[in-house]
């Protein structure tokens, strides 16, 4: 029953500007070379795909050049996995170069695993784990409805690791009706804002406004949303480092810090360092520490200083009391990550 060979291409692995272009063509025409003169099939993986996946215009029409014609011949069929909304504009927009597909009785879309099972055998499907993972543990929304200059009818399932957004109605796609499949994963999901009881929107990381949703049961899509989020939030190493914006307010504060904490380093160049850098922010900033510092080259700085530090702080804090919100923000943010010898000092 299965004669042909399949191949599978995965589009969200094709970063734009990260791959040669040129050696992708050619790793491609190799791998199907010896195959050519026998009926062959290609899957390809429009999972996620959007604007840092797409083919440029001039490489696009590459494609239909270097391919010989009877490797065109061979193919029995293209099965195209997981359409979403991005592909639908971007074949509009390269319509003229997509002629020759429109309405190609080879080429059929493919919108869920058991439907590609009826044309290749599961144990000869090659689809990416990520892909695979989005069909489990999900929870279906039917008959809700996505809120644009034109509403759409669509269906929300919120899995393990993503949220699919599903149209409940077929648009033409290079001549063919096509269920649309958007996903977003939680990883670049920003925001979940109940709006209120039958209306949410998400916000998604580099997209500027905000999806708006309609939906009966909108507390338990939200509530489903936020639990993929936190999950996804809990499973990223500690080691990442999550790095806060210094606004110019915050810059005594941080800097202050900084310097207080490394007085009582056990390296006498660092305290050395940081006894300086508290003598620059004193005149810099003008604080009003009475007198107790002297900058000067080859000062000694003492290791058993922990007195003069919080006299130091004592002394800011009554003369400078606009910053001890700030200090104390940088205090706190700053105790786990401090050395077992510097935490008495936080």
């Amino acid at each position: 029953m299965y004669f042909t060979i399949p191949f599978f291409f995965s589009f969200p692995r094709f970063k734009t500007g990260q791959i040669n272009g040129d050696l992708l063509i050619y790793h491609v025409l190799l791998t199907l070379k010896p195959y050519y003169a026998k009926p062959y099939e290609i899957v390809v993986d429009l999972t996620h795909v959007g604007p840092s996946n797409r083919f440029k215009t001039d490489f696009l029409s590459k494609w239909f050049v270097v391919f010989p014609g009877f490797a065109y011949e061979n193919v029995a069929a293209v099965y195209v996995y997981n359409c979403n909304t991005w592909v639908r504009e971007y074949t509009k927009y390269h319509e003229r170069l997509l002629t020759a597909l429109k309405g190609s009785k080879r080429l059929q879309f493919i919108d869920s695993p058991a439907k590609l099972a009826e044309h290749i055998e599961p144990d000869q499907q090659k689809l990416p784990a990520a892909t695979l993972t989005l069909e489990e543990d999900l929870k279906v929304f039917h008959n809700a409805l996505k809120l644009a200059h034109k509403d759409t009818k669509v269906s929300i399932k919120v899995g393990s690791t993503a949220v699919q957004v599903t149209s409940a109605e077929r648009t033409r796609v290079l001549g063919q009706p096509v269920f649309l499949n958007d996903v977003y994963y939680a990883s670049e999901i920003e925001e979940i804002c109940l709006v209120d009881e039958s209306q949410f929107t998400l916000t998604m990381a580099n997209q500027g406004t905000p999806l708006t949703f309609m939906h009966q049961e909108c507390d338990a899509i939200v509530q489903s949303i936020i639990h993929i989020r936190t999950r996804w939030e809990l499973s990223q190493p500690d080691s990442i480092p999550q790095h806060t914006k210094i606004r110019p307010k915050d810059v005594p504060g941080t800097l202050l810090n900084i310097a207080l904490l490394n007085l009582g380093s056990s390296d006498p160049s660092l305290r050395s360092a940081a006894y300086n850098l508290l003598c620059a922010l004193t005149c810099t900033f003008n604080l009003k520490i009475e007198g107790q510092l002297l900058e000067t080259s080859g000062l000694c700085i003492p290791a058993n200083n922990t007195l003069f530090i919080v006299s130091i702080s004592k002394t800011l804090a009554a003369n400078e009391p606009h910053l001890t919100l700030e200090f104390l923000e940088e205090c706190i943010s700053g105790f786990s990550k401090s050395s077992k010898s510097a935490t008495h000092l936080t």
